[in-house]
């Protein structure tokens, strides 16, 4: 599920039922304050900055830990009045370019890991299909396989990729064939995870160019002097009007 649209989902479910609540005296005590809920490890945790230590709310037992603290949520806000603001809902998700740079490095490795393969079936290769190796290639002329600067792919993250076992299997078990069929498809993926980390370089650019642009407005400071100075004009003119100078 969406993480925006499950926040979405909670407001709307707990505004249903805020008339039949009522607010407890607790709450009366306890002010604006943060209540995160993260998963750490294989559980769900809430930390309240009313309380002295973290709360255990228990294992993730599916797939989406944010419905399990959905109720949780919808407490707190049902305990609201209509109309009443005091409550804000923030999700904090991974960076898209952090997945996509991930995904980048997966299929380095899985690409590495074909072709190691395809060299031990060098001469069925062949066979089946004379220079296959090089048609992929062309297929993929910014291919990478290796660390790349350009697409934000360090050897560290290439490193902690970790291939999925039953890949692995699979391609002990397949024969030069398949493992060429394994391959085009991870080169043709690469190109879609390539598009697609630098659409987002180029998104994050822009905004790090509009906050730069914001910074460097000189506009808004001249407006706020001028307010300043229409202030003093105007105090300076009632002054004046009741005989001081």
């Amino acid at each position: 599920m969406d993480m925006l649209n499950a926040d979405l989902q909670l407001k709307n479910d707990a505004s249903s039922r805020r008339k039949s609540k009522v607010k407890s005296s607790d709450d009366d005590d306890a002010g604006f304050h943060f209540i995160a809920f993260v998963p750490v490890q294989d559980g769900v945790w809430k930390l309240d900055g009313l309380e002295r230590q973290p709360q255990n709310l228990g294992p993730i037992t599916g797939d989406d830990w944010v419905l399990q603290v959905a109720p949780e949520i919808e407490t707190r806000m049902a305990q609201y009045e209509d109309g009443q603001i005091e409550f804000a809902i923030l999700s904090l998700v991974q960076e898209p370019l952090t997945k996509l740079v991930a995904a980048l490095a997966e299929n380095v490795k899985s690409i590495a890991a074909v072709r190691q393969q395809l060299a031990k079936h060098a001469n069925e290769v062949e066979e089946l299909q004379q220079g296959s190796i090089e048609v992929n290639t062309q297929e993929g002329q910014n291919l990478v396989l290796g660390p790349c600067e350009q697409y934000k792919l360090s050897q560290e993250v290439l490193e902690r990729a970790v291939l999925n076992p039953q890949f692995e299997q699979q391609l002990e078990n397949a024969d030069a064939s398949e493992l060429l069929i394994v391959e085009k498809e991870l080169v043709a993926a690469q190109g879609s995870i390539r598009v697609s980390t630098m659409d987002e370089l180029k998104a994050i650019e822009a905004d790090n160019d509009r906050a730069a642009s914001r910074r460097n407005d000189k506009g808004l400071l001249a407006k706020g002097l001028i307010q300043v100075l229409e202030r003093m004009d105007r105090i300076q003119s009632t002054v004046e009007s009741y005989g001081y100078s």
